[in-house]
């Protein structure tokens, strides 16, 4: 076992023995952002979740940045079988430390190559098949998040554990995404409002673009990329019926029993 791999099975080892997040030692420490995504690779071809579906961003918007106290996006791996669709039910006794963000995602029309790009926040329209409003399933592993350093989290293929995916947008292409709202329904507590450009989506939808084909990495056509959230995490209860709207265009819904 090399090096690479030995931290990515320390970090798995924390998950199988169900310890609380904690980050790397600094004899395990990613010397730089390249060697922590090559062993974020690892980590997710060893994990025993099956094949990636698609990716993610955290920490797009100020708010979540603020809340873990780092001030630039990682990204990480979504797993297919992770990806379900709304509305979703999920028991809260098989997480550990389950977080909910409020997000949309990309479904990609053609795979998007390292010969292809920089994308921007233009020329990245082109590739985008469908937008959706999605819930993501964070598992902190009741993490401190005071102290959360950005290349461990990498290495823990940034907190994801699935989404939930409401349906596509209609004619999401004549929308201007700066001036649309997104709301968030919790139970019945007064309803929580959110500007889609909070997360800027189509500039992370490119950043992850970017980063993924940086690395020399080709993202697969019909591969679902999630934007950032626009609210700050959430932590759900038993008994919780949560509901996140794009307008009155779509919608995505979860209970947790």
């Amino acid at each position: 076992m090399n090096r690479l791999e030995q931290i990515a099975q320390f970090m798995l080892d924390q998950h199988n023995s169900k310890q609380n997040y904690e980050n790397l030692p600094e004899t395990l420490m990613p010397k730089d952002f390249d060697e922590a995504y090559k062993i974020q690779k690892i980590f997710q071809e060893n994990s025993g979740r099956g094949s990636l579906g698609g990716f993610k961003i955290a920490l797009a918007s100020k708010v979540q940045q603020q809340l873990c106290g780092i001030d630039h996006p990682v990204a990480g791996g979504i797993f297919a079988n992770e990806i379900k669709s709304s509305p979703s039910t999920f028991e809260l006794e098989n997480f550990h430390g389950l977080g909910l963000e409020f997000e949309m995602a990309v479904t990609l029309s053609d795979d998007l190559k390292p010969e292809m790009g920089p994308f921007n926040k233009d020329n990245i329209r082109e590739f985008i098949k469908s937008l959706s409003p999605t819930f993501e399933l964070i598992i902190d592993r009741n993490a401190d998040y005071s102290n959360i350093n950005p290349l461990s989290m990498i290495t823990d293929n940034a907190w994801c554990s699935g989404i939930v995916m409401g349906k596509e947008l209609p004619n999401w292409e004549k929308l201007n995404l700066d001036i649309v709202r997104s709301q968030l329904l919790w139970n019945d507590e007064i309803p929580q409002d959110a500007m889609i450009k909070d997360a800027n989506p189509l500039e992370s939808l490119s950043w992850v673009s970017n980063l993924l084909t940086s690395l020399g990495r080709t993202i697969p056509k019909d591969s679902v990329i999630i934007t950032g959230s626009v609210i700050k995490t959430r932590a759900p209860n038993k008994g919780d019926h949560i509901i996140y709207k794009v307008e009155d265009l779509s919608e995505v819904e979860i209970k947790i029993i």
